[in-house]
Formats: structure tokens, C-alpha cells, sequence
């Protein structure tokens, strides 16, 4: 089929597509390589308005520059350092502490990022997935958000044991003496989830596939989802946590493939980003 691309047929009957690939490169390069982040984005968007300015809005070289586009948002803003929580977890169920309002705007540029490239592309949100999909879709997302919610509150150690969280994180200890701190928690989860989704799953995935194929599209969202999952936050084994998440990514991008939606991904995501938020905003320095 042709859509299944170059990297589904090897190199038989068509060029490899090397700006894609090189755009994969860069984009993972500045996961792993943090100042060099908002020069990449920079550099991407003058990319992006001369291949659109050549080629128009449908043009090869502006669908491939589009589908990193909303990544690199993401990784620029990820490059400023993020402000630490209150030591004695004051701010843990304040919407506008430091920490959260920094979580939110990462989302909040992935969000418009994208927002702007559909508009611009004259696409459309089910394009890349943001659909409510199909009933058995949404009752397996609902299902997959029941579950996975609490299986993520355990691992990360929020029921009095440190869990795998300690393999990520290092040691910790997190201040849950207020309920309410739940709240900002399910709502940074959501809104984190929804723009790495539409940046990965969606603009990535879907964006890159003309050129890479379907399968090549979605390894590339994967590998560079799971590079941004080995900076200076996570001071466990570097080798095993990035397949980890180049796993977990690729199997998103199949399910996203799979049932036309994001609905099943975007669910289980933010369930698992519930502790992430905590242990950002509710961490003390342990006694």
C-alpha cells in the first residue's frame, strides 16, 4: 500500500526521506542535549515559513517541519529550569504555585503550538486523533483510567511505600496531608497529557507518516518520546527507563492508529501523570 511508506518497504522504489529523518535526529538530539533546545525551535520555525512560503501549506517539506514542530515547543520551553516546590509542601494543593504554573504553560505552548499548525495547514483535530472514537473506544478509556490511576499512585509511592518511583526519581518523600492537592494534580494531568498526545501521537506521528510510513512515523514519535524521558529529572538507570517509554510510545501510537482516536492513550497518560504533578509539587526534603 502506499501508505505504508518507506520504512515499511525498506529502500525498494523510493528515495529515503532524509529531510524527515534528519528532522527526527535534531529533535531527538535536543532531547538528550538541553541548551540546545530554543535554537532548534527557532531554527524549525524559519524552516517551517520558508517551506511554506515554497511549497505551500501541503507541501512535503512543511508536513515533515510540522510534525516536530509541537515537540520541539515543548522541549524549548523544557529547557528554562523548572522552580521548586515550598520545602515544607505549602504550596502542594496551590494551583498557582510555582512548580504547576510551570507544568501548565509547557502545556499550554504544546497546546498552541499545535492549535496554530491545524489552523495554519487548514487540518483538523481528527486528524490527529482528538475524537471521541468509537462506544467500545471510550469504554475502554474510561476503564483504562479507572485502572491505571490508582496502579500509578501506587508505583510512585503515594500509599506510604516508595514504589518504582525511587528508580526514577531518586529518594523522596512527598507532604499528601492536604486532600486538595489532588485537585491541580488532575488538572496539570490532563492538560500535560492532551499536548504531549497531540505532539507525539498525533502531529508526530500522523504529520510524519507521508514520508517515513505509517510504522516509521510512529518508531520516530517513539524513540524521541522516550529521549525526553532521560534528562536531569530522572536520576535512575538511563538505559532502561528510555526503552521503557520508547516502548509505552509505540504501543500508544498503535492504539492511537488502531481505534482512530486518542480517547485510550490520552486516558491512561494522565492517569499516570497524576504522581508526576505530586512529586513536583508536593515533595519536602525528607528528614
Amino acid at each position: 500500500m502506499h501508505d505504508a511508506g518507506w520504512s515499511a518497504r525498506g529502500l525498494r522504489g523510493r528515495r529515503p526521506p532524509w529531510l524527515s529523518l534528519a528532522l527526527v535526529v535534531l529533535v531527538g538530539t535536543a532531547a538528550l542535549v538541553v541548551p540546545v533546545r530554543p535554537f532548534l525551535l527557532m531554527a524549525l520555525l524559519v524552516a517551517y515559513g520558508l517551506a511554506r512560503w515554497r511549497g505551500g501549506r501541503t507541501g512535503a517539506a512543511a508536513s515533515a517541519l510540522a510534525g516536530v514542530l509541537p515537540v520541539a515547543a515543548i522541549l524549548a520551553w523544557g529547557s528554562f529550569p523548572q522552580p521548586l516546590a515550598d520545602p515544607t509542601g505549602a504550596d502542594c494543593a496551590n494551583p498557582l504555585s510555582p512548580p504547576a504554573v510551570w507544568r501548565f504553560l509547557e502545556a499550554f505552548i504544546g497546546l498552541v503550538t499545535v492549535a496554530a499548525l491545524v489552523a495554519d495547514r487548514g487540518a483538523s483535530w481528527g486528524e490527529l486523533g482528538l475524537r471521541i472514537g468509537s462506544r467500545r473506544t471510550m469504554l475502554v478509556a474510561l476503564v483504562g483510567l479507572i485502572l491505571a490511576a490508582p496502579l500509578a499512585i501506587w508505583a510512585a509511592g503515594l500509599l506510604g511505600e516508595q514504589g518504582v518511583g525511587g528508580s526514577f526519581f531518586g529518594s523522596y518523600a512527598l507532604d499528601l496531608s492536604q486532600p486538595l492537592a489532588f485537585l491541580p494534580a488532575a488538572l496539570f494531568a490532563v492538560s500535560n497529557a492532551l499536548a504531549e498526545e497531540l505532539a507525539y501521537r498525533g502531529a508526530m506521528r500522523v504529520w510524519l507518516a507521508p514520508s517515513l510510513g505509517i510504522v516509521g512515523a510512529n518508531l520516530a514519535q517513539a524513540i524521541v518520546f522516550g529521549l525526553t524521558h532521560t534528562g536531569p529529572d530522572f536520576v535512575g538507570p538511563v538505559l532502561p527507563t528510555a526503552i521503557a517509554m520508547i516502548a509505552a510510545g509505540f504501543v500508544a501510537g498503535v492504539i492511537a492508529r488502531r481505534t482512530n482516536s486518542l480517547a485510550i492513550v490520552l486516558a491512561v497518560h494522565a492517569a499516570a501523570d497524576i504522581p508526576l504533578f505530586l512529586y513536583w509539587a508536593c515533595r519536602v526534603a525528607p528528614a
